[in-house]
């Protein structure tokens, strides 16, 4: 339970939209080596259907940040890999031992060819689960997997300045979300450093929308610190102009920016929550159905719609999400 007045964060979650936003970016910026040996111009197939099949009972549908995908390699020979990446926010000791156990499901389902990639975005810099080891009675079993940490990234932003790669933002956001966990309005001004610097980047509208949507996630903000970094926000695109703050703006801050915070309140509340879940949705999957969009507007309990707002991050379609809705 966070502390009173602070916000929970929302990292595992998160970096999985991003991870199936922008594969490959992700590959670029945390698994070069790897990435290298990639054929792009062949899309990423994901597979989520089949990691739910490989997972131990006690886990099934619970995989909220796990991803597996069938990629092409440039090279001819073994040319289909698959790629399973798993994000972890939290120090957990059977870590290892979990890795172990996709690895070697996912390898008697498909065959040898299966990488497995930790991708650590927890608070301890020293938590660094490489390896799986176990010995018994004369039996080894060792299995090494590459990790990307997030500390290890020193300065993001610049790194963002130079490779425009998304990751090393969400990465700045990550490391400014745990540095403020216990100081939201010193989270409220580090949000709004690292969302100027997707003005005049020359990066793509549907890009700029996504990636803000994104950081906004990480660094969540209570009501009142949410409608004054509007309000900063809507002062510094006055002055800069490169786009008009409605580009980025979310049907939920529009919403409570026009109704204000007193008028209509709680009926307020629950259209901003209900335009929230529509608007991550459509983030991740595109145009949203009509009888998916139907659904998220039946929900008026708040603790269905904190639901709907998890499965809207964690479904693997919208299929999946109108199953478990």
């Amino acid at each position: 339970m966070p502390p009173e007045g602070t916000m929970p964060l929302e990292l595992d979650p998160t970096w999985k939209t991003g991870i199936e936003w922008k594969l490959e970016m992700l590959m670029a910026f945390a698994f070069p080596q790897i990435h290298r040996l990639i054929d792009w111009a062949i899309p990423p197939v994901p597979l989520d259907t089949e990691l739910q099949k490989v997972a131990p009972e006690n886990e099934r549908g619970l995989l909220t940040a796990d991803k597996l995908f069938k990629v092409t390699l440039l090279s001819g020979e073994e040319s289909v890999v698959y790629v399973h990446i798993e994000i972890q926010g939290q120090r957990d000791g059977a870590f290892e031992s979990r890795m172990w156990t996709y690895n070697y499901r996912l390898c008697d389902r498909f065959g040898p060819n299966v990488i497995s990639l930790g991708v650590l975005v927890d608070e301890d810099p020293n938590w660094r689960p490489g390896a799986y080891r176990y010995e018994f009675g004369g039996c080894l079993r060792v299995f090494q997997f590459p990790i990307f940490k997030l500390w290890d990234c020193v300065n993001p932003e610049e790194l963002f300045e130079k490779t425009r790669n998304p990751f090393a933002l969400m990465v700045a956001a990550t490391q400014a979300a745990w540095r403020t966990r216990k100081d939201m309005e010193a989270r409220g001004r580090e949000r709004l450093r690292l969302v100027k610097y997707l003005y005049g980047k020359g990066i793509a509208k549907e890009d700029v929308r996504t990636l803000f949507r994104l950081i906004e996630w990480l660094t969540r903000l209570p009501e009142d610190l949410e409608l004054k970094f509007r309000e900063d926000l809507a002062g510094y695109e006055r002055k800069e102009k490169p786009m008009t703050v409605d580009t980025l703006l979310s049907p939920y801050e529009l919403m409570m920016r026009e109704k204000g915070r007193q008028e209509g309140r709680q009926e307020g509340r629950q259209e901003a929550c209900q335009n929230a879940v529509l608007d991550f949705l459509g983030a991740r999957f595109g145009a949203v159905p009509e009888p998916v969009a139907q659904r998220v507007r039946s929900l008026t309990d708040e603790s269905a719609l904190r639901q709907a707002s998890r499965l809207a991050a964690t479904a693997s379609g919208f299929e999946d999400f109108l199953a478990r809705s």
